[in-house]
């Protein structure tokens, strides 16, 4: 019985020995080589490091509220000085030559030959005050068309960023869509475009921002011009969004 015993462990050494050691060396005795690593193609944001989608930017806080009636009234009030001189003078000139059959030996000359200019001037015109109420029509007109996109512009630049914010969070829902192969990648082209085009939109608010701006403070006269101007950049200011609320 020990025998039996003894033959059976040297069998099973006998075995264990040579499938670790065989007796020829065999084609695949070389390290195995390993498989380079392979990483399927991701579509970047156009941001570059877009927000989780579960995690969108917040809404923007609620800009300064516009009164367009008072910029208006400010600007108006802020008109240069008129001008004191507004005279309706009418110029009129005569010329005399005068021949004369007495002796005139001992005349000044200016009784025979003369050139006379002379100006009247109404103490009351209608054609002035025609063109002064005109001028002043022109004027607030003008105000009122640059208060009005200055306005518009502001809206629109408000809108354009909230907007911007909508759009990166679906961009990077696409974006994680694409790289668990639920969606094609043109999804995630559609809303990069949406993004660079809510960022031009931006630029280009912005841009008319600050030119109605300046064409407002260019009605002012230069002692409280920089007051007005910042007076509308305060009212042009947008408060950036609070990270720490998810909308």
């Amino acid at each position: 019985m020990v025998w039996v015993f003894t033959t059976l462990l040297l069998a099973s050494r006998y075995a264990i020995a040579s499938e670790s050691h065989w007796p020829i060396s065999g084609p695949w005795s070389q390290p195995s080589e390993p498989a380079p690593e392979v990483t399927p193609f991701e579509l970047p944001t156009i941001k570059g490091n877009s927000p989780h989608f579960n995690t969108p930017i917040p809404a923007l806080k609620a800009a300064p509220k516009i009164d367009p009636d008072t910029i208006f009234d400010i600007i108006t009030h802020c008109y240069p000085e008129k001008s004191k001189f507004k005279i309706d003078l009418s110029l009129v000139a005569g010329v005399k030559s005068s021949i004369n059959q007495y002796d005139a030996s001992n005349w000044p000359d200016i009784t025979e030959h003369y050139v006379g200019i002379v100006g009247k001037m109404p103490l009351y015109s209608t054609t002035e005050q025609a063109r002064e109420r005109q001028w002043e029509y022109q004027r607030r007109t003008a105000t009122a068309t640059a208060v009005s996109a200055f306005a518009e512009a502001l809206a629109n630049r408000n809108h354009a960023y909230r907007e911007l914010g909508l759009y990166l969070a679906m961009e990077a829902r696409s974006q994680a869509r694409v790289r668990q192969g639920v969606a094609n990648v043109k999804e995630q082209v559609g809303f990069l475009e949406k993004v660079a085009s809510a960022q031009r939109d931006i630029l280009k608010f912005e841009a008319k921002v600050v030119e109605q701006r300046l064409t407002l403070i260019s009605m002012c006269d230069d002692l409280r011009a920089p007051d007005i101007n910042q007076y509308l950049k305060n009212i042009a200011h947008l408060p950036p969004p609070n990270t720490s609320e998810a909308q």
